[in-house]
């Protein structure tokens, strides 16, 4: 970790062809230039890559892979894991398994957004195939020692692990060491009553943290009032990492720039 007093990510798509892609290039340089340490990336095929590769790439930028944010590989290959189909289910099983393997070449972790479920999957039978799921990709986690993230997405976009409390019901039987929750601002804002009483609750349940405008902008576009909230992580001496995700307003570059004129100040270290 280097500038801030928070490990500082920010999620995006990795093209297939990244070291050919200049618009990629130069987004990777706009993040060093503004000292971020890693990335999250969205990735089409996996299995494609080579991670060392990968990971030198990165190192020219000074970043590394923070995480592998699953959802868009997970709606190219259709994969669900609340599916009641369980031939369906236990292939969304493996692959999430070798997301992890893939994650760990990299000292990083996966996080389980849209590979969570697909739309219309809400009965009590898809909930109960989604922890089942969880437990068994829980157990590769504890084995492969890298991290296994079910993020909590609204309503609107997941059927099931809206809030912090609904997606912690579905992990806590399963943890063992190496599975978390994922908080993201943008999906709080919408399913949390009290945001602050949701992080205070679970501060012990993540270990990333998405910073993302209630417009699902990049911060500095919104209404989210950032200071209160990186004041919660500090009061809950969260040591985790932070990470930006969210569309794009005006371009990359500018709009990194007006989110690192608010959380630049907030996450430096104090005096």
């Amino acid at each position: 970790m280097g500038r801030y007093r928070y490990y500082l990510a920010l999620q995006t798509l990795l093209p297939d062809r990244y070291r050919e892609d200049k618009d990629f290039i130069q987004r990777m340089k706009v993040l060093q230039s503004f000292g971020f340490d890693g990335v999250e990336l969205n990735i089409r095929n996996p299995d494609a890559l080579d991670p060392k590769d990968l990971r030198s790439f990165l190192e020219d930028f000074d970043l590394e892979l923070s995480m592998f944010a699953t959802g868009f590989t997970a709606k190219t290959e259709g994969l669900s894991l609340a599916s009641t189909d369980e031939k369906k289910r236990s292939v969304s099983v493996q692959r999430a398994k070798d997301f992890l393997a893939f994650a760990r070449q990299f000292g990083a972790g996966i996080i389980a957004g849209f590979l969570k479920g697909a739309s219309g999957e809400t009965s009590d039978a898809h909930r109960e195939a989604l922890k089942r799921s969880i437990e068994e990709v829980s157990e590769e986690a504890a084995k492969l020692q890298t991290p296994f993230l079910v993020e909590a997405i609204n309503r609107f976009e997941s059927p099931i692990g809206n809030s912090l409390d609904d997606t912690w019901s579905l992990v806590k039987g399963a943890n063992r060491g190496y599975t978390y929750i994922l908080p993201d601002t943008w999906h709080m804002n919408i399913e949390e009553a009290n945001m602050e009483a949701a992080i205070v609750t679970h501060r012990g349940h993540f270990i990333s943290f998405h910073l993302s405008e209630n417009n699902r902008y990049f911060p500095g576009h919104g209404a989210l009032d950032f200071k209160h909230i990186i004041g919660i992580l500090d009061a809950c001496g969260y040591k985790g990492k932070l990470a930006i995700e969210g569309n794009l307003k005006k371009g990359f570059a500018e709009d990194v720039g007006v989110a690192m004129e608010i959380l630049a100040p907030l996450l430096r270290p104090k005096d």
